[in-house]
């Protein structure tokens, strides 16, 4: 893609989200527990490496999909939108641009979930734990409690509430939840990001344009 499609990209993402907020298929959050580091501590976090972001799918369109028979086909899915496809997009060129190493890029078999870590990643490997069934719970708990690749971060890109193991908190489309892992089967959560918060990090957004009147002037 482009620079000039992918910078509209950015911007109608970033439009949409602030307009649309979550969709009504998902379980609406208006509190979290997680008391989020400011931007500029959290880039320097990831950074330096040592995290894992469990991001979930990005947009999709607000229907009741048939149960999968086949996950490798995605017609019978409910799969990315045009939204979508901006958000997941926008994360990865946000990744790049604020150097947060990524290593591995594990996702949901979903096409929604792989296409999601593809636009945003470039790679993916499917993995059944990030779907989030109850017998892969062992598994995705230890791809959260355990540390990635020193100086990287690990990618896990899957469902709402990772079945639970995010506690009371439920991601909206295209928010990601930054975990650290702690060993022994624990993590604690760190903050919660939403798809169009990546970009913010940025030196440039976080900057007034020049010629910004100051406050009390």
């Amino acid at each position: 893609m482009s620079s000039t499609p992918r910078r509209l990209a950015l911007a109608l993402a970033l439009l949409f989200a602030g307009l649309t907020g979550g969709t009504a298929q998902e379980q609406p959050v208006f509190n979290t527990k997680v008391e989020s580091p400011q931007a500029p501590l959290l880039r320097e976090m990831l950074q330096k490496g040592g995290f894992v972001i469990f991001l979930r799918h990005a947009a999709t369109p607000d229907y009741q999909e048939p149960s999968p028979v086949d996950f490798s086909s995605c017609e019978r899915q409910r799969n990315l939108n045009g939204l979508g496809r901006a958000q997941a997009v926008m994360v990865g060129e946000a990744f790049r641009e604020l150097n947060i190493a990524v290593a591995e890029v594990l996702a949901s078999p979903y096409c929604r979930c792989m296409d999601t870590a593809r636009l945003a990643f470039g790679r993916v490997a499917p993995d059944e734990a990030v779907r989030g069934d109850r017998d892969k719970l062992p598994v995705l708990r230890r791809l959260l409690s355990t540390p990635p690749a020193a100086g990287t971060n690990r990618v896990l890109v899957g469902h709402g509430g990772a079945a639970g193991l995010l506690g009371d908190e439920f991601l909206r489309e295209g928010e990601a939840m930054v975990v650290r892992p702690d060993g022994d089967d624990k993590f604690t959560l760190i903050a919660r990001v939403r798809a169009e918060s990546w970009a913010q990090f940025l030196d440039v957004n976080r900057q007034p344009p020049p010629g910004t009147p100051r406050a009390g002037h």
